[in-house]
């Protein structure tokens, strides 16, 4: 009965996105180019058997799902690090979320904060694909890349040791890429904020923006002194 019931919500899902393509339901959990197009299926929300949380912010919060600069949807949005998935709350049922399929044409900013999708060197050097935040504009970008991994639980191998949970723990990294480079193969690259690691992204400008550096007292280890560096450099 309850699968039944499951059923029934999910054909009275899609049809009331059908019947409102346009617009009319602010926080519809899918876009006018319907639920293939841009969401998975639907998965019910249940408590977390983990400690930690994959979550920047675990409350679904409003967001924008963007194509072309162009506001295709909006609903309540939370990021899942783990999963590195959006997850949009089903507005009707209140009890399951969808997941926006990953596209490159597709971005979606949640609580101010913008979600792209980047390819990436990862660090066995082969190339994959995630969402990041953008901290700064211009062709040379600063990425966050928010990440969350899951620790397996540890049973006791004697009577003093105590069972440990399953556990997420955080491993956030920052990326760079230099947009101006039109090719196939420019992928964002991992960098630690250090002056060295930053200015090497400067190509024939290094000494004089390491002169910019000396001159306003930037910490190049501070995330905000590195987008104010960068927002100075793609001014040039």
């Amino acid at each position: 009965m309850h699968k039944m019931n499951k059923i029934l919500t999910v054909i009275f899902i899609a049809t009331f996105v059908i019947n409102n393509v346009n617009g009319q339901n602010a926080y519809s959990p899918v876009p006018e180019e319907g639920i293939v197009n841009f969401v998975t299926s639907s998965t019910e929300i249940e408590p977390s058997k983990a400690k930690g949380t994959p979550y920047l912010n675990e409350e679904f919060v409003h967001g924008e799902v963007i194509v072309d600069d162009i506001v295709k949807e909006v609903g309540k949005m939370r990021y899942n690090a783990y999963r590195n998935e959006v997850e949009i709350l089903d507005n009707i049922s209140k009890d399951s979320y969808y997941s926006l399929l990953k596209r490159a044409y597709i971005r979606v900013e949640i609580d101010g904060k913008n979600y792209s999708i980047y390819t990436y060197v990862d660090s066995d050097e082969s190339i994959k694909t995630s969402y990041f935040t953008d901290l700064n504009e211009g062709a040379l970008k600063l990425l966050f890349k928010p990440e969350a991994l899951l620790k397996q639980a540890r049973s006791p191998s004697t009577s003093y040791e105590k069972y440990v949970p399953p556990t997420f723990v955080w491993n956030s990294s920052y990326y760079m890429i230099d947009e101006t480079i039109a090719d196939a193969e420019n992928h964002a690259v991992k960098v630690r904020l250090t002056k060295k690691g930053i200015l090497d992204f400067t190509g024939d400008r290094k000494e004089e923006m390491k002169e910019y550096v000396k001159e306003n007292k930037l910490n190049l280890r501070q995330e905000k002194d590195v987008i104010s560096f960068l927002n100075y450099y793609n001014s040039l």
